[in-house]
């Protein structure tokens, strides 16, 4: 059974309904990755039926509370804007030069990513602006029936406006 504590309140989320879940830790690393001014951290559980582009609403709506939709990507090789295009999984994919392919974010499940413990990557939103998160697979978990996905496990620092 599995309950979560928020200060006094205690919340049941229901059984392990067999499903898996992928904690990830994502660090914000400021505009075109220069880094930033104190640590901002947050720890997310999402199932692992969910795709890259529920990963990226979690980040910025519900983990970093920003309110205005932009292009993002995700680039598994951990390299901005690399060309190797079939590590990038775009809101606007571009074709891979070599196979044709172009990694959708909307249908990638995050379990048809194959991700390892310790495994890092490169999330870039808002490509005007350039913002980037450095986001870390810290752990896998079994899922709760009643559990309400994503989950918010931790945050450190206070998160950034959109637009300073």
């Amino acid at each position: 059974m599995g309950v979560m504590g928020r200060g006094e309140t205690w919340v049941f989320l229901g059984n392990e309904d067999g499903g898996r879940t992928v904690i990830f830790q994502v660090y914000y690393l400021g505009q075109g990755g220069a880094g930033f001014s104190r640590e901002v951290t947050r720890k997310i559980e999402m199932r692992d039926t969910q795709t890259l582009d529920d990963l990226h609403y979690a980040i910025i709506f519900t983990a970093f509370g920003w309110e205005e939709e932009h292009m993002y990507s995700f680039h598994l090789d951990n390299i901005p804007y690399s060309t190797a295009r079939g590590m990038e999984y775009s809101c606007f994919p571009q074709p891979d030069p070599s196979t044709g392919e172009r990694p959708n974010p909307t249908s990638t499940k995050l379990r048809d990513l194959n991700l390892k413990e310790g495994q890092r990557f490169l999330f870039v939103f808002d490509f005007g602006d350039d913002q980037e998160f450095g986001i870390e697979v810290v752990g896998f978990g079994r899922s709760r029936s009643k559990a309400p996905y994503p989950m918010i496990l931790s945050r450190k620092g206070r998160a950034p406006k959109q637009y300073s």
